[in-house]
């Protein structure tokens, strides 16, 4: 048998250590090159243990999600600063932690006393579990075009967001509410004292019976009897109990509508004004005849229905011009009122009964006159409220509120009672006929995201590409921490070391290719 040539007989220990080498080296930069630091060089935390799931609720579209710490209770929102959140941040550390916090040793006690070291670790205390609930959350505004301020109806500075208010130091500023938006102004001479948001496009809920009052009371005779459809039977929301068939007069279903906030009322006295549609087109007119260009009527009972909306201000015109008919204010100051019976399909005979005021403000308030509450699920609590003192009547129209308290409309009240012949008027609530509809301020061309940009040179900052990419920043060398030196080493080892093996599996596979 022919023996084997000893130059083939070579060990493979050196293309084997080569080749390891190499993928040492390159998994040491790898690694090392992307590995992401901590803050400053700084070790990288322990990962903490998860906390327990919460399981959460389902909301409805109009509420949100809101933690609720162990210990406390929810209680009907009415202020902001009544939040368990507010109270929280300044509440005072409790008797047990100051007691904790005293009893103590000092650094130099410490020294002295010896301390025992704890024979095992303390279990530790489980995390509280937090509750997740459903609350309402304050509606959206509906998007409407930026307007040329000297074309605000009512004046350029009731185009502004939030609180708008012209005061001197020694007048404090309107309290804090939950409303989106609102106004207060006076009833007679149209002067706004303070406002939030006023043309804020919103849905107005039940409030906008107040432009349905005002726009039929003027069309219907109070004696005429109305013969109630199925329609009015069938009406959706809030209902007095209208029965198909039977006979209301105008002046019941008006009490029904503006006290009780009767939508089977509305539509009743609707179809008496020549129908649903009419009255939906006659309540638009209307309302730009008087100034309130906000408010767009598609449901004359003020529920929400497609685009439905009106604002702060518009409220106040309206509510304002409902105010100067004698029956309107007659109307929404009853206590109570007797609303007729009828007799249903099978025959059973419904006795008159009382219909009472909702709005409790008149309850409440001490010269409360008016005007008209209202809710819908995604309008929230919407309010229009009047009252007298001292021969002045204000009116405050609220919007977007998530509280259907009183309270709220009372301190507005309070606040422009004592301060309106302090504060310089920020607007004024418009004639019918005077106010044109705002011009939206014309939309700019879009200019070219591409072409030269500036560079940034002497700033530090690289400006922005045409192309949307990130700037890049320029870092001073003063700022390269410790641990970017130390990661240019490692990497820099890494690659003499892959380097030397890839070199050396070079060799050995030369030796071997000449054998």
């Amino acid at each position: 048998m022919t023996p084997k040539d000893p130059a083939r007989r070579r060990p493979w220990t050196v293309p084997v250590a080569g080749a390891a080498l190499s993928a040492l080296g390159l998994g040491l930069a790898l690694t090392t090159t992307y590995a992401v630091p901590s803050a400053a060089g700084a070790p990288l935390p322990r990962v903490a243990a998860a906390a327990p799931a919460v399981a959460a609720p389902t909301c409805a579209p109009w509420q949100t999600r809101q933690a609720v710490p162990v210990g406390v209770t929810l209680t009907p929102r009415v202020f902001p600063t009544d939040e368990p959140a507010a109270r929280a941040s300044t509440a005072r550390p409790s008797a047990s932690t100051s007691a904790t916090t005293s009893a103590t040793p000092s650094a130099t006690a410490q020294s002295q006393v010896p301390v025992p070291r704890p024979t095992a670790a303390p279990t530790p205390a489980k995390p509280p579990k937090v509750r997740v609930v459903c609350r309402n959350a304050p509606p959206t505004p509906f998007a409407h075009p930026a307007w040329t301020p000297e074309t605000v109806v009512g004046g350029s500075r009731l185009a502004e967001s939030g609180v708008v208010v012209d005061r001197p130091a020694s007048v404090p500023a309107p309290p804090e509410v939950y409303d989106v938006s609102y106004v207060v102004a006076d009833l007679d001479t149209g002067e706004v004292l303070a406002a939030k948001s006023p043309h804020a496009w919103l849905r107005p809920a039940s409030t906008l019976k107040t432009l349905t009052a005002l726009t039929l009371m003027p069309r219907l005779d109070p004696r005429q009897v109305v013969v109630a459809g199925q329609d009015a039977q069938d009406a959706a929301g809030s209902r007095v109990g209208i029965l198909a068939g039977n006979r209301y007069p105008v002046s019941s279903l008006f009490d029904a509508m503006l006290m009780f906030s009767a939508n089977d009322a509305v539509y009743a006295l609707a179809d008496a004004a020549g129908g649903y549609s009419a009255t939906v087109e006659a309540m638009n007119v209307t309302a730009r005849e008087v100034g309130a260009h906000d408010t767009l009527t598609v449901d004359p009972s003020g529920l929400d229905d497609g685009a439905q909306r009106s604002s702060a201000y518009d409220l106040a015109l309206i509510g304002r011009d409902a105010m100067r008919l004698p029956a309107f204010r007659a109307t929404i100051a009853k206590r109570d009122s007797v609303f007729p019976g009828g007799k249903d399909k099978r025959g059973k005979t419904w006795p008159a009964f009382h219909v009472y005021n909702i709005n409790e403000l008149l309850r409440h308030y001490p010269g409360a006159v008016g005007i008209k509450p209202g809710r819908t699920d995604r309008a929230q609590h919407t309010f229009i409220g009047a009252a007298t003192r001292g021969g002045r009547t204000l009116v405050v129209t609220q919007m977007g509120s998530i509280t259907g308290s009183w309270r709220p409309t009372a301190a507005l009240l309070d606040w422009g009672f004592a301060n309106a012949d302090r504060v310089t008027p920020v607007g004024r609530l418009v004639e019918p006929g005077e106010a044109a509809a705002p011009v939206a301020v014309p939309e700019l061309p879009e200019l070219p995201t591409g072409g030269a940009t500036d560079t940034g040179v002497g700033t530090g900052i690289a400006a922005p590409s045409g192309t949307g990419a990130p700037a890049l920043v320029a870092v001073p060398a003063s700022e390269v921490t410790a641990y970017d030196r130390t990661m240019s080493l490692v990497v820099l080892a890494a690659a003499g070391v892959g380097t030397t093996g890839i070199v050396l599996l070079a060799v050995a596979l030369r030796r071997r290719r000449g054998v």
